[in-house]
């Protein structure tokens, strides 16, 4: 089975043409505004290609199946093959998705009417309907805020071989009674980044590495003695564990449990804990750098509007994302300048429409001075020598309006603005931007109740 995070698409659009407008909208969403890569027969079958027998090939390069679901399509002689291609691919390999789109009152597929679906009425991609796609086409079936959980880093292997016993430990450590959520660095970020390991490892209260099975040579395990040296500096509590028959290296000179291959690890340790685990548990401590972003908009009329962006950014990145409304008690204006001094990254909405009869334009006056705040934060980071806060600028703007920058205070008006029209748009520019600052969530991989 090969790494669906390997495959260069995200995911493979069917649809029939006489949805093409439909189509159109949806991809243009998915990669100019969300960022996913979308194979699409018109930017990516090659002309005179036979369709038929090349479609394996190009589903194979996708993790993911999208399709329009219509009464044009359930009747198309392209789709259904593709449909059919969808369901062997996703029996090959079962991290393989399926995402349907139903458009109209169409019959679903056979093949695939056992899945769950999404009803987008007319292709309109509302704020709800938008979430669900982003979700779906992450592999995220959980929600970003998980209170009283401590984060533990996971140093793994990923290789096939190294997954049945790397995976028993993590479900084993999954289990709600420890209260961890294990993480670890994102599959699709292609280079191993030392600066942005170190800062994942500093934002959790203990070290988990599960030492695979290969041959004990330093090439083998190179990450995983980096992520080593790392969380020891750090001064971050280390756990080494791997099987019983694992030849250790001569460089490794940690203490290693070893655990008996095919343990019922997830059973087993809730009868009687070990005393390697129960230890572990007791240094634990809290992260020498917690990392968090700090979302900068406007209530007023708006505070659900805020609550689901919110949620979405702490899905997206796997960080708690504050808001100007966490902080309470004396002293409020140092706290909300001290947490955006401190935050790993902040999303301001600069402008935003009220539904008001006269449609104009609001600034969020509040808004643009914690965006001052954040960047006069950055720029004083910089100076001294340290990494700046990056600060990502929104504002919402009326379709096809020119000249928007004019409203904006004039320290804003050179500044780099991305541009929407409603909140769909607005959820997918989010999840483009964050893309370089996520972390791994691996619980929802192993326990999908946690």
């Amino acid at each position: 089975m090969d790494k669906l995070s390997d495959r260069p698409f995200h995911a493979f659009l069917s649809y029939s043409h006489k949805d093409r407008d439909i189509a159109l909208n949806l991809h243009r969403w998915l990669t100019r505004d969300a960022g996913f890569h979308i194979w699409f027969d018109e930017n990516h079958l090659e002309v005179g290609c036979p369709v038929a027998a090349s479609i394996a090939g190009q589903m194979s390069a996708c993790r993911t199946w999208i399709a329009l679901a219509s009464r044009n399509s359930v009747v198309s002689d392209w789709v259904k093959p593709e449909c059919d291609e969808a369901v062997h691919c996703a029996t090959k390999n079962p991290n393989f998705r399926l995402i349907i789109l139903r458009i109209d009152d169409c019959e679903i597929w056979e093949g695939v009417s056992r899945f769950n679906w999404i009803e987008m009425p007319g292709g309109v991609l509302t704020p709800a309907i938008a979430r669900d796609i982003i979700d779906r086409l992450d592999g995220r079936v959980w929600s970003g805020r998980q209170k009283g959980f401590r984060d533990i880093y996971v140093s793994r292997g990923w290789r096939l071989p190294d997954n049945s016993f790397a995976d028993a430990v993590c479900e084993a450590f999954c289990d709600r009674r420890w209260r961890l959520r294990l993480i670890g660095d994102m599959p699709d970020h292609k280079d191993w980044d030392q600066s942005r390991i170190r800062e994942i490892l500093s934002s959790c209260s203990g070290h988990l590495v599960i030492l695979p099975h290969r041959a004990p040579i330093e090439e083998e395990y190179r990450y995983i003695l980096q992520e080593i040296a790392l969380s020891t500096e750090l001064g971050i509590p280390l756990l080494l564990l791997t099987e019983t028959d694992t030849e250790l290296l001569e460089s490794l000179k940690k203490p290693v449990c070893r655990l008996v291959t095919g343990e019922d690890y997830h059973r087993s340790w809730l009868v009687k804990p070990p005393g390697w685990l129960e230890k572990f548990l007791e240094d634990l401590i809290e992260p020498p750098a917690p990392q968090h972003l700090f979302l900068a908009a406007e209530y007023k009329e708006n505070m659900e509007r805020v609550a689901r962006l919110r949620d979405f950014i702490e899905a997206v990145t796997g960080i708690p994302c504050y808001i100007g409304r966490d902080f309470e008690g004396q002293a409020l204006r140092d706290q909300i300048v001290s947490g955006l001094a401190s935050a790993s990254v902040v999303i301001a909405n600069l402008v935003n429409f009220e539904e008001t009869t006269s449609g104009a334009p609001d600034l969020n006056f509040n808004t643009c001075v914690e965006a001052g705040i954040a960047l006069g934060a950055s720029s004083a980071k910089h100076l001294a020598g340290k990494k700046q806060i990056p600060v990502l600028l929104t504002a919402q703007s009326l379709p096809g309006e020119k000249g928007r920058t004019a409203r904006l205070p004039f320290m804003f008006r050179d500044s780099q603005i991305t541009w929407y029209s409603n909140e769909a748009e607005l959820l997918a520019h989010c999840h483009r931007l964050l893309q370089p600052y996520r972390r791994r969530i691996m619980n929802y991989e192993f326990l999908k109740s946690v």
